[in-house]
């Protein structure tokens, strides 16, 4: 049983925008159906004044700087990226090439140029065919990994689309992972979907699916196997879940029309989000296990969430690992910073 809990609190305040006068916020305190997250929504916040105002840069300028030398480019791909150690050296599969990240914060942990001939293009310039390519490319990956190492078994698929949104490399490439473990989010997704199944016996995503399109208030559509929707407890602005509304739990089990569904879902959903303003993404894809069947309680699902955009000063130290599997990158030692800060007591 689905529900959708969330309260509304009134703040009243004499604002100085009004001379004054009484001015009533409302805040609506959001559950996440399955996790339990809180989130707290205000509307009136959009308008709120920012005392400093950065201003966006032309997109064409940064383009042109960072072209020249870029690694992802096809005139430095072969000969600036690492290659795979004990496997396949890397993966290609039409323009999108695979290879090890080279500063990685996993034993897997891949890179995927998305189309090693365009160095950049818009949200609403992505096309099915690339994405195809390279989630192909990725699965493939995943498999070849597990067949090498098959403790390590958990996979995700993951972007940073823009420097806002915490690429470091401007050229558009997905990063995904294989663990022995879990995300720490993957983990609670994993939980609390069993924890519902035993609880009604159903299929929280095909209940979720059911319930939004009944309601009709957050459903935004399908394209075959795939069932969309704006998240009722978003973290971000303007998130958006996908969902497999087949009976597949893992990247291994998902059919070429399954991926071919995704990629054509996401062509419509980038076009949309670019025709409302936004220009920079963060999306991470959610497996279970490979070679396990978890379909009677999980299914595959994405989260979509817009990031600022790009902008002369702004480059974000956060990507799709610590904003939406709820893990940190740490570029520093505790015990270098407790070297170098270390004080003697003064009595």
């Amino acid at each position: 049983m689905i529900i959708f809990e969330k309260e509304i609190i009134k703040a009243k305040i004499k604002s100085p925008l009004a001379n004054f006068s009484v001015v009533e916020n409302e805040v609506e305190i959001r559950k996440d159906p399955l996790t339990s997250r809180i989130c707290r929504i205000n509307v009136e916040r959009a308008k709120r004044f920012k005392q400093i105002k950065i201003t966006k840069t032309k997109i064409e300028n940064v383009v042109k700087k960072t072209k020249s030398k870029c690694f992802f480019c096809q005139k430095n791909i072969e000969k600036l990226t690492p290659k795979f150690f004990g496997i396949k050296e890397r993966i290609l599969k039409g323009n999108s090439v695979v290879f090890p990240n080279l500063f990685p914060f996993g034993q897997y942990h891949a890179v995927v140029v998305l189309n090693k001939k365009r160095h950049y293009f818009t949200l609403n310039k992505f096309d099915s065919k690339m994405l195809l390519d390279s989630f192909e490319a990725s699965i493939e990956f995943f498999k070849i990994a597990n067949e090498k190492d098959p403790e390590f078994k958990f996979p995700s698929i993951n972007f940073n689309f823009l420097p806002s949104a915490g690429a470091s490399i401007f050229h558009p490439h997905f990063q995904i992972t294989l663990d022995k473990k879990p995300t720490f989010f993957t983990k609670v997704l994993l939980e609390k979907s069993l924890e519902y199944h035993e609880k009604f016996n159903s299929n929280f995503w095909l209940d979720l699916i059911d319930e939004e399109k009944k309601r009709g208030e957050r459903f935004l559509g399908e394209i075959g196997s795939f069932s969309w929707i704006a998240d009722f407890a978003p973290f971000k602005n303007y998130q958006i879940s996908g969902i497999i509304n087949e009976k597949i739990s893992s990247f291994d089990n998902m059919k070429r029309k399954h991926i071919k569904d995704l990629s054509l879902s996401l062509e419509v959903i980038f076009k949309k989000l670019h025709k409302n303003g936004v220009e920079a993404i963060n999306f991470s894809i959610f497996s279970g296990p490979l070679k396990e069947d978890l379909s009677d309680y999980f299914l595959i699902n994405m989260k979509i969430v817009s990031r600022p955009s790009i902008s002369k000063f702004y480059v974000s130290d956060i990507g799709f690992m610590e904003l939406l599997h709820s893990e940190p990158v740490i570029e520093t030692l505790p015990e270098e910073i407790a070297k170098s800060l270390r004080f003697k007591e003064k009595n």
